[in-house]
């Protein structure tokens, strides 16, 4: 799959982009020459890194490296209940030599550069990391150039020499995709994102690749490692720890409204991909907010 190319205009007379943003309704999975930071300062919906997928909280920052695919998807479901309501994100781009070519290679800023290369895994933000780095981010918008730029660099420093990140992908991720890819994944992507609460068949997939469903498995797990139905219980997965993190959700409340028929497969396959029980998950996070 070869996401789409994107390409981020920056300010006359500026170096980098601080702009208010929200999760678009249709947002395709794409990649750009520039990092960027990310605060979702009220948000719900899913977040897409390379082959790495994962739920968006309040609060959550993350920094994408450069030409690394992702994309964000909108809770549909919660924005349909609560009109009034839009994601309220704010995002920093900016091109890995925006202040010059060789400043991070200087001692002093080594470690933003090294930042820059674990970023091509993407990273996501905990801890007190992420409550300083949200309040910077916050303030952004409201400086004048310089003081912005000098500010995005003290973030950056930050980032670099914290140890509360996780990454964003698997460490053997690799973006290589051939051009006549270009939007037979993003079919199946939007279609999967749509519709992973229903039933989903290989025959219903398979043709918005313009492939019969045995090929669409071998061509699937070739270009993303992961079979689809590997990938939609990932999916799946991710909405349910979502669901957990509510008050009003139960266990069997969160299976059978992410996709899942089976209370013991969801079991079963919840514990795989998380390493805990749904009833533990549920009671660690609840726990700590």
């Amino acid at each position: 799959m070869k996401p789409q190319l994107r390409t981020i205009p920056h300010p006359a007379g500026a170096s980098l982009t601080v702009k208010a943003d929200d999760i678009p309704a249709s947002n395709p999975w794409h990649y750009h020459p520039e990092l960027e930071i990310a605060l979702a300062t009220r948000a719900r919906g899913t977040r897409f890194v390379g082959d790495g997928i994962g739920r968006i909280d309040d609060g959550d920052v993350w920094l994408i490296g450069s030409n690394l695919p992702h994309t964000c998807q909108r809770d549909c479901d919660y924005y349909a209940v609560h009109p009034d309501e839009r994601p309220d994100m704010t995002i920093v781009q900016f091109l890995p030599y925006f202040l010059g070519e060789t400043l991070w290679e200087t001692p002093e800023f080594a470690p933003i550069g090294e930042l820059f290369g674990r970023a091509l895994r993407g990273l996501r933000f905990t801890g007190e990391t992420r409550t300083r780095a949200g309040r910077r981010l916050a303030n952004l918008p409201t400086l004048a150039p310089t003081a912005r730029a000098l500010d995005l660099l003290a973030l950056l420093d930050d980032l670099a020499r914290s140890t509360e990140f996780d990454y964003l992908t698997r460490l053997d991720y690799q973006f290589h995709y051939p051009e006549a890819d270009s939007l037979k994944i993003n079919r199946v992507y939007e279609f999967t994102i749509n519709h992973f609460r229903d039933e989903i068949r290989l025959d219903q997939v398979a043709p918005l690749a313009n492939l019969t469903p045995s090929a669409f498995c071998r061509y699937f797990k070739s270009r993303t490692r992961r079979s689809y139905f590997e990938y939609l219980t990932e999916v799946r997965i991710s909405y349910a720890c979502k669901l957990l993190q509510e008050e009003r959700s139960d266990v069997a409340q969160a299976c059978y409204a992410s996709g899942f028929n089976n209370l013991t497969h969801f079991h079963r396959q919840f514990k795989t991909l998380m390493g805990l029980t749904p009833g533990e998950y549920a009671k660690r996070k609840r726990v700590l907010k």
